[in-house]
């Protein structure tokens, strides 16, 4: 189906990234909560990265695993594209990482709660 930010009731911020802001969201007709990540399409091809942002998009939407969050869908409008991902509950896995230092293999295995893909601009 098509989505639009009228399927979404929109919540607090979570984030904050070079691209944009991810933002906590429900949607309307479900009550299904999920995390709404806003990217400023001029900031995007700016920094040269659409090519980036379709490629994340194909390969995160066709993924499905346990420890790596899912990629519903998305869409855009004429200023910003919307991805809709699924909410990790505490966090980023980046800011985890920094506050412990390492995850020893049982800790690594097992980091569902945690965002373990984002789009980076590297």
């Amino acid at each position: 189906s098509s989505w639009s930010l009228e399927n979404f009731d929109i919540g607090r911020a979570l984030g904050k990234g070079k691209f944009g802001s991810v933002y906590l969201a429900r949607e309307r007709q479900t009550k299904f909560i999920l995390a709404l990540k806003v990217l400023f399409k001029k900031q995007l091809e700016k920094a040269g990265v659409e090519h980036q942002l379709r490629r994340e998009v194909e390969i995160q939407s066709h993924l499905r695993h346990p420890n790596i969050l899912r990629l519903y869908g998305y869409f855009h409008d004429t200023a910003r594209v919307y991805l809709i991902l699924e909410f990790a509950p505490k966090g980023e896995l980046y800011g985890e990482l920094q506050r412990c230092g390492t995850f020893d293999d049982q800790r690594s295995a097992t980091v569902r709660n945690h965002c373990l893909l984002r789009f980076h601009s590297s």
